[in-house]
């Protein structure tokens, strides 16, 4: 794959899930498929995830992007190879960092 091609963005089932449940705005909605489409031409658009929580640590290394002017924030991976970022996690930005990615279902939806 040449460097110039965009990447590839998919949701997890957890990510669509939790934006059915608690998505109620069509406009905030609007904002984080925006988000996904920057993500497909800037994937280091995020940074790092790092948090002080041992507990709210992945196993795996992640990104993390706010989305501004709502009260989400996407987490994903970014997969060099397969040129393609995964939002596998969507989340309130003040939800508890103890609890967060305890119980998410990494299957992919191309949504």
């Amino acid at each position: 794959m040449s460097a110039s091609e965009p990447w590839s963005v998919v949701y997890t089932q957890y990510a669509i899930d939790f934006i059915s449940e608690h998505v109620e705005s069509k406009w905030v909605l609007q904002k984080i498929l925006e988000y996904r489409t920057l993500l497909e031409t800037v994937p280091d658009l995020g940074r790092s995830y790092d948090p002080d929580y041992p507990a709210a640590r992945t196993p795996f290394a992640c990104r993390e992007l706010p989305v501004p002017d709502t009260p989400f924030t996407l987490y994903y991976l970014k997969e060099e190879e397969e040129r393609r970022i995964v939002i596998f996690c969507v989340e309130y930005q003040r939800a508890d960092p103890n609890a967060r990615f305890s119980s998410i279902d990494r299957s992919l939806i191309d949504w």
